[in-house]
């Protein structure tokens, strides 16, 4: 099953008209409610309809979803936060998201656990790496130490704020027959990390936690230097409850398949061959791009 997300045509603009035409025309099976949706857009607009009418499944979202289109300067709270109210908040928006999945037939919620506020910039990181500035005596190198000795240090903090936001949504997605699939966070600036990722799977065995597998996002993770080993990787994709199709370019994941590349060793990875694939990528790509990424995910 391959799906076209959002983020290809996001649906504020005109009600998801245009994704849900994309996604008839290029023999997609479906879309996935991701970037550029919220509650209010999802309950009381056309786009799940839209895409019903067309033939189309909406068995797939990304959680938390915002109530509203957010204003500019803010953002959302995180269900890997340290403060319990910001956590709180981002497991309400979740178990709303469930509520409203049930309403169209959803069967799994990606799970996004929020970016982690780091003392060493992000932005400054990714400019560094643009001009081959990250070895360890230089700007961009000195910056990422400083960023993974920090994230180090709260690890344990940042596992037990997942762990706790984790056991809620659990229970909730239970009730709801809707799976879980952690979004892996790939560099010091996100969790859970690939390694934080494989301990949620253990504390969780036996539910039906499972895996965003996204090469692109993990070949982040390997063009900064970081360590992931092939067992690591093989365990993530093996758990994978669903895939996302798309390319990296530098260190910006999320280019359309085709007009980035992926870390061949992470790439010839497979996973189970049941998963749906999610294709995404940026809104100007064109029709034709679009269609041959659903070819080749389809493939």
């Amino acid at each position: 099953m391959v799906l076209l997300a959002t983020e290809i045509r996001p649906p504020q603009a005109d009600g998801g008209e245009k994704l849900t035409r994309l996604g008839a025309e290029v023999g997609a099976a479906g879309v996935h409610l991701g970037g550029g949706c919220d509650l209010e857009l999802v309950v009381g607009g056309n786009l799940v309809g839209s895409a019903l009418r067309l033939g189309l499944e909406v068995p797939t979202l990304t959680l938390p979803l915002p109530e509203r289109a957010l204003a500019a300067g803010k953002r959302m709270p995180r269900l890997a936060a340290l403060e319990s109210d910001e956590r709180g908040a981002a497991i309400a928006l979740a178990e709303v998201g469930l509520s409203v999945g049930v309403s169209f037939g959803a069967r799994l919620a990606l799970l996004d656990f929020g970016a982690v506020s780091l003392a060493a910039s992000a932005g400054e990181v990714a400019r560094a790496f643009a001009r081959r500035a990250v070895e360890a005596d230089e700007p961009g190198g000195l910056l990422l130490a400083s960023a993974l000795a920090e994230r180090r240090a709260r690890g344990p903090a940042i596992m037990d704020a997942c762990l706790w936001s984790l056991e809620r949504l659990v229970r909730a997605a239970e009730r709801a027959s809707i799976r879980l699939a952690a979004i892996v966070g790939v560099t010091p600036w996100q969790a859970p990390s690939p390694r934080e990722v494989g301990d949620l799977l253990e504390t969780f065995v036996g539910s039906t936690l499972g895996v965003v597998w996204d090469p692109a996002r993990l070949s982040v993770l390997t063009a900064l230097g970081l360590s992931l080993t092939d067992d690591r990787c093989k365990a993530l994709a093996a758990s994978a409850a669903v895939a996302i199709e798309s390319d990296v370019v530098g260190l910006d994941a999320g280019y359309l398949p085709g007009l980035g590349e992926r870390d061949a060793r992470i790439a010839a990875v497979t996973t189970p061959a049941a998963v749906p694939r999610i294709v995404t990528g940026g809104a100007d790509a064109t029709d034709a791009e679009v269609a041959a990424a659903v070819e080749k995910a389809g493939s």
